[in-house]
């Protein structure tokens, strides 16, 4: 898995993590729609995951606690 740092503009509210707009390559991002939302851990550092949907794409990504950063795992073209 090849992960690549990104920059993003969250909310937090009760106790749960928002993003909201990511910058990716200079290009932003608006999230539309969160479509997923998972926990894993990574040597003893829990990673927060979230599916994202922004326009024909998904985009899966990632924010540690440990460090935190954001990151983009993967994005896909949804085929219509």
């Amino acid at each position: 898995m090849r992960m690549e740092q990104i920059f993003v503009f969250a909310y937090f509210a009760k106790g749960k993590i928002y993003p909201k707009i990511i910058v990716w390559n200079r290009k932003i991002i608006k999230v539309e729609k969160i479509t997923y939302y998972w926990k894993s851990v990574n040597d003893e550092s829990l990673n927060l995951h979230f599916s994202i949907l922004s326009g024909s794409f998904y985009y899966h990504i990632l924010y540690s606690l440990s460090s935190n950063r954001w990151y983009l795992v993967d994005t896909e073209s949804i085929s219509l």
